[in-house]
């Protein structure tokens, strides 16, 4: 990630919560979010794809896909896999809103004959941004600190967020939140 880029998202981060009145100890409604930035979430269920297509995409092969982005003419919308839990849900339509405000380009596009776009890649460097970006909303440093000092475990910040165990603990760790809490113990 490009250097000063992780507390650029922090605060951003930060900014977001305060402009929507979200308390730091509080869970980050992506879709709320998604609202503000005017971004459309296009139900599923209602693309009127093929029994067999959504066999495919929710059965089959549920772990290929979590979210896409579509844009017609600027207007952005996301659909999120129905078949993954309303954790990951979160965390993919942050993911995907990430995209969109750090205004990042794919690095490849496939398109069929037919003009329908199959599949578009994010650098690594952008995938890292998104992710931390989207995680830095969902689990802010301040509030994993407050919560961890306050003797939560990762599972119980976890809960308090609405994200998974293992995207808390890998945020507790990669903040340096955890060292943080042995050092202190350690005094």
């Amino acid at each position: 990630m490009r250097r000063g880029f992780k507390s650029e998202a922090e605060r951003c981060a930060i900014a977001a919560r305060q402009k929507l009145g979200i308390a730091m100890s509080a869970p980050f409604d992506s879709w709320a979010y998604a609202t503000h930035l005017n971004v459309i979430l296009l139900d599923f269920n209602a693309l009127q794809l093929s029994a067999a297509t959504v066999r495919q995409l929710t059965v089959v092969d549920d772990d290929s896909w979590s979210a896409m982005t579509l844009n017609e003419d600027g207007v952005l919308g996301v659909v999120l896999n129905p078949a993954h839990a309303l954790t990951r849900q979160r965390y993919d339509l942050m993911h995907e809103l990430a995209h969109i405000e750090l205004k990042h380009v794919p690095a490849r596009v496939e398109v069929s004959k037919t003009g329908m776009l199959l599949l578009s890649d994010f650098s690594d460097e952008q995938e890292q941004e998104a992710d931390w970006y989207a995680s830095s909303f969902l689990l802010p440093r301040d509030g994993i600190y407050a919560l961890r000092s306050r003797g939560k475990s990762p599972a119980e910040i976890a809960a308090n967020y609405g994200v998974s165990p293992a995207l808390c603990e890998m945020r507790l760790r990669l903040t340096g939140v955890e060292i943080q809490m042995r050092r202190a113990s350690a005094r």
